[in-house]
């Protein structure tokens, strides 16, 4: 329990919310979202709820998946925030922890009880595809919103079609 009461104490402490770049998610920096958002759930659940062995064997088996959609998570960072990707990761992270303790806090006893079946659902799941699709189904807490790259409005004053020079006789 002091651990935990260490880990919500640092989530709580983390600075402001993380301002939402201008760029847009592909399906791929979803999907890496959703992942970061399962593990930190599975976290706060492991540490609040005293499932440490769960969330191990949660990392044991999917360990290869949850390292690459980390490296794929910081490489939107990179093409967000630039040279200020790690600062901007490390605060995205640090408020995700921070959103999701903020909503087992309001919960109360009812946290564990909702939130510890997560982890036999992800250890029943057979492929690293399986875990993206469950990590997107699931309604976990963002401390961002998104815009996918397909929602994105044209820029104004830009047209996509070839301009045409007028002949002038």
């Amino acid at each position: 329990m002091r651990l935990a009461t260490t880990i919500l104490a640092i989530c709580v402490a983390a600075g402001p919310a993380l301002a939402v770049p201008s760029t847009c998610t592909r399906d791929a920096d979803r999907t890496a979202f959703d992942t970061a958002a399962l593990k930190s759930e599975l976290m706060v659940t492991a540490l609040v709820c005293k499932q440490q062995d769960s969330y191990n064997a949660f990392i044991h088996t999917y360990q290869p998946a949850v390292v690459g959609e980390e490296k794929d998570l910081a490489a939107y960072f990179k093409r967000a925030y630039g040279r200020q990707y790690q600062k901007a990761y490390d605060d995205y992270i640090s408020n995700l922890a921070n959103v999701q303790s903020d909503e087992g806090l309001k919960m109360g006893t009812a946290f564990c009880e909702t939130y510890t079946t997560m982890f036999d659902e992800v250890l029943s799941l057979h492929s690293a595809t399986e875990l993206a699709d469950y990590a997107h189904s699931k309604a976990l807490v963002q401390p961002v919103s998104f815009q996918t790259c397909a929602e994105m409005p044209a820029k104004p004053g830009r047209s996509h079609g070839k301009s045409k020079k007028k002949r002038t006789a």
